[in-house]
């Protein structure tokens, strides 16, 4: 368990550079164009830290204004955990478990934590996850010199950004990974692939009614 801290801690790849006013600049920019965000594909990997147990899992995150579908998967496809929101459907919350077993709860986070004893902190994530603060709630952060995040604590979260994608690209500059931590819980998530389609399937395609 020490070893995989270690390593997480010192796997941080961003490059520090000083404060300026084009920074603040920047960043305002930043915040303008990723608050448009609100639908994404996200493939990835993830590491669950809970106490003296570790959880690696493949993550697959895909959303559409509040609508979603978060998968965690076991190594080797191995069993997983699906979460899926459809604010259409009563109740909007509907988690699949390993073992088969469907439990539907009014939130994401207060379902998860029912059933497995702690939660990722998905409403705090659908804004962390494009390198900005949650909304409405009091933060404290600090800022790079390239006008993006280089750590945030916010609703008892400490989020580390340890490294951004590349502004050329598909991803527009937004996080690779991030390293969170809240008390006896951590979560490293590592993107491989992150896309913005201008244009996705309907919500009754993309999240059909719960059965």
């Amino acid at each position: 368990m020490l070893a995989l801290v270690l390593a997480i801690s010192a796997c941080g790849s961003i490059e520090k550079k000083p404060l300026s006013a084009q920074s603040h600049s920047d960043w305002a920019q930043y915040q303008l164009e990723a608050g448009r965000i609100s639908q994404w594909d996200i493939r990835g990997r993830a590491a669950i830290f809970v106490d003296d147990e570790v959880h690696n899992v493949g993550l697959s995150w895909q959303r559409n204004e509040d609508d979603f579908v978060i998968t965690l998967e076991g190594p080797f496809g191995q069993g997983g955990v699906r979460i899926e929101s459809n604010r259409h459907t009563d109740p909007p919350i509907k988690l699949s478990l390993p073992d088969g077993q469907i439990v539907y709860g009014l939130d994401a986070e207060s379902t998860m934590q029912r059933v497995a004893g702690w939660s990722i902190p998905i409403d705090g994530l659908v804004f962390w996850i494009k390198g900005l603060p949650q909304k409405s709630t009091s933060f404290s952060q600090q800022l790079n010199g390239d006008g993006r995040l280089l750590s945030l604590s916010q609703n008892g979260w400490r989020i580390n950004f340890l490294d951004y994608f590349d502004f050329d690209g598909q991803a527009k500059g937004l996080p690779r990974k991030l390293y969170l931590k809240h008390e006896r819980l951590a979560l490293k998530i590592v993107i491989e692939r992150w896309q913005q389609p201008e244009s996705m399937s309907s919500d009754s395609e993309l999240f059909p009614a719960f059965n």
